[in-house]
């Protein structure tokens, strides 16, 4: 029989007895959304463990979320950059505040990030089994379109002429600042530009307004 209960800090736990034993187990989210997720597989798992004879040791003691959390952002062999690592962190300790969130695009990174760190507890022995939760490839895209007076005011309202036409060049090509501003002779083509960036070396094909920006480039700088 199992039963679930939330403490003061406002952590869920669920309690399983069987046969007279007992066990009790941090759920290690004080989201009840979450926690109801969580309560079937984590009930089979303690129930395995009272019949089977494998509760826990007194020299193996796995680790709480919370604490699997901090292993595994301050894991230093991961190869993260400084900007993944600092995403991680707040991706994670929001989840451990407020659960997940509701946006769908957040919500299925916040899943990716929680699956991956539950995947490298399991792999480095802290945790008994990694708990894999759903949703983690539902997301939205994101459309976003200007309206007549936010054109008017990066085409209008831009005074100076370098920088007017840095922004429409970003506009009619969908460029990433960064690309533009690698961009050199060699790159640039009659219908297109070759673009290096974050995500390495991409095409981008220039429509007349773009290539009539490049034709004045040499007036401009």
């Amino acid at each position: 029989m199992a039963s679930v209960y939330r403490k003061k800090t406002g952590v869920y736990y669920i309690s399983v007895m069987f046969q007279r034993k007992r066990i009790t187990r941090s759920l290690g989210t004080s989201s009840y959304q979450n926690a109801r997720k969580l309560i079937p597989v984590v009930e089979k798992q303690l129930l395995a463990e009272i019949i089977e004879g494998k509760q826990r040791k007194q020299n193996k003691s796995y680790l709480k979320f919370s604490q699997l959390v901090n292993k595994y952002l301050e894991y230093p062999n991961h190869d993260w950059s400084i900007r993944t690592r600092a995403l991680y962190k707040g991706i994670l300790n929001k989840y451990q505040m407020s659960g997940l969130p509701d946006n769908p695009t957040t919500r299925s990174m916040t899943i990716r990030v929680i699956n991956s760190c539950n995947n490298w507890g399991f792999k480095h022995c802290l945790i008994c089994k990694p708990v894999r939760l759903q949703g983690g490839s539902k997301w939205e895209s994101r459309h976003r379109v200007y309206n007549d007076s936010e054109l008017k005011l990066l085409f209008d309202e831009m005074r100076d002429k370098r920088f007017n036409a840095f922004v429409k060049f970003a506009y009619y090509t969908g460029a990433r600042s960064g690309e533009i501003r690698s961009l050199s002779r060699a790159s640039v083509f009659l219908e297109y530009i070759v673009a290096y960036g974050k995500t390495g070396k991409r095409i981008i094909k220039l429509n007349s307004q773009a290539r009539e920006i490049l034709d004045q480039m040499e007036e401009l700088w």
